[in-house]
């Protein structure tokens, strides 16, 4: 049932066998169909670079992530003249004020010097043309629920830390599922035939969406500076790890774009970076300082991958659909 108000204040009810609920990052339906809640891990300060990508950038045609302090900056190009500068900002540091001044001053004194220095003088003349965009940085695990002649699509059912652009390929994603799930019904007049479709979307989706979602979340926090050594280490291993190249970076590239939706390679290749760092510690001689720094780093990991797959449901990630069906889970 959809309620509908004019702009001549005439109130119009307007009811369907299936609503399709997708208002987005700041759903107002949400809560009457999910007990997710989002959280705000970070907001994004957006600014435009002028200038042709290949002379921006050092590869023009590729997105860029400066692994800085407090957090990533990102460096992307949008059109032949234009890069998109996006500075987050974690909910750990109060945001800066625009109008104060306070965000070109934090802008210029804390990102600036970080980034690539033929990056810095487009850096600060966009700063200084003020155009700042901010947005909020949310994320929130799906929670399927079964709500009678209601479904739930997009961010206002699911949301990633978006540092690595999932969210597109994950709503891509389900719209093909949701099409392909729903299709072989005349109708959706029926709820048994249209719930137990509606159940089989959610089952399908689970596993490339949890997959991009888990990732994402993780590498943010892994590229979040968080002033301790272990972690330190472990953002440099994961940087390190990628510049190994073949496989090494094949994999984690696949799963991020959504063409290997498999979570036993995310968790594989997320705890081969940890390993990975820790051997790096134990090079030239593993004293007993790195070799408790290496216990830090494997713990660290722990305490990042394990929370986000508990939040995202153990038995949606890992549980073959199936399997969830003999279940009775979605």
């Amino acid at each position: 049932t959809q309620t509908v108000i004019s702009t001549k204040s005439e109130t119009k009810t307007v009811f369907a066998p299936l609503t399709v609920v997708c208002d987005g990052h700041f759903s107002s339906l949400r809560s009457k169909l999910s007990q997710a809640t989002p959280e705000h891990p970070s907001h994004f300060v957006g600014l435009i670079l002028r200038g042709a990508p290949s002379d921006l950038l050092p590869n023009g045609s590729h997105g860029h992530v400066v692994l800085g302090d407090p957090s990533p900056v990102l460096f992307y190009p949008i059109s032949s003249s234009e890069v998109r500068c996006l500075v987050d900002i974690p909910s750990s540091v109060k945001m800066p004020s625009v109008a104060k001044g306070e965000m070109a001053k934090y802008v210029l004194e804390k990102i600036v010097p970080q980034v690539p220095q033929q990056l810095q003088s487009h850096l600060i003349k966009a700063v200084e043309d003020g155009q700042f965009r901010s947005m909020p940085n949310k994320t929130m695990a799906a929670k399927p629920a079964r709500t009678p002649g209601a479904v739930l699509l997009g961010d206002a059912f699911n949301m990633r830390h978006p540092l690595t652009g999932g969210g597109m390929t994950v709503a891509l994603n389900d719209i093909a599922t949701f099409q392909s799930m729903l299709s072989p019904l005349p109708d959706f007049t029926d709820p048994v035939k249209t719930g137990a479709k509606l159940d089989e979307f959610y089952r399908h989706r689970t596993r490339p969406a949890l997959t991009i979602n888990t990732l994402a979340n993780a590498l943010y926090a892994v590229f979040c500076s968080s002033g301790d050594s272990s972690m330190e280490e472990m953002r440099q291993a994961c940087f390190e790890y990628l510049k190994l190249g073949g496989g090494y970076a094949r994999g984690p590239i696949a799963l991020l774009s959504g063409l290997d939706p498999n979570p036993l390679n995310l968790v594989s290749h997320f705890f081969s970076v940890a390993v990975f760092g820790v051997g790096r510690l134990m090079v030239p001689l593993p004293t007993p300082e790195r070799i408790f720094k290496g216990g830090n780093i494997l713990a660290g990991a722990c305490k990042i991958i394990f929370p986000i797959v508990k939040g995202e449901g153990f038995t949606r990630m890992f549980f073959p659909a199936w399997l969830r069906t003999k279940l009775g889970i979605i």
